[in-house]
């Protein structure tokens, strides 16, 4: 399991990898996120065991990014809701980013593969009206353009 450190280092290249997509610099997204240089510039080098809540949701804001996505990564419980599947896995299970991203690209295979709307998990599963009303000895309906046929699947 990671120490709090650890964490706050992931924070930090995560805040510094989205300033630098952005095109900013350290000043510019201080300025956007009206948070002080000095701080969010110790942020980026994972320099604070506990980063504030609430300097974490101006950042975020300015990056355009879910708060949650950077309390996940600082270890901060956030039970409301989960972050985003990058800082989530980096956070829960240490993964590192070729690995993400390679789950990032398989879950937005499925999505498209099932017709699955942007707005709804990838898993778990939603529970659709027509499946519910199948007994439970009986196999589940397949939802995707060719019924029982995946992507991956060789048999």
């Amino acid at each position: 399991m990671k120490q709090r450190g650890e964490d706050t280092r992931t924070l930090g290249e995560y805040v510094r990898a989205r300033r630098l997509a952005n095109g900013w610099t350290l000043s510019e997204a201080a300025r956007r996120s009206d948070v002080d240089l000095a701080y969010l510039s110790r942020l980026e080098l994972g320099g604070y065991q506990t980063p504030n809540p609430r300097y974490l949701s101006a950042i975020a804001r300015a990056l355009d990014v879910q708060p949650e996505d950077l309390y996940g990564l600082a270890g901060y419980d956030i039970p409301e809701r989960l972050p985003a599947l990058a800082p989530y896995m980096r956070t829960k299970y240490d993964m590192p980013p070729e690995a993400v991203r390679d789950l990032e690209k398989y879950f937005e295979l499925l999505r498209n593969y099932y017709d699955i709307p942007e707005d709804q998990p990838v898993f778990p599963p939603i529970e659709h009206e027509d499946s519910q009303q199948q007994s439970d000895t009986s196999p589940k309906k397949a939802t995707g353009r060719n019924r029982g046929d995946h992507p991956w699947r060789t048999s």
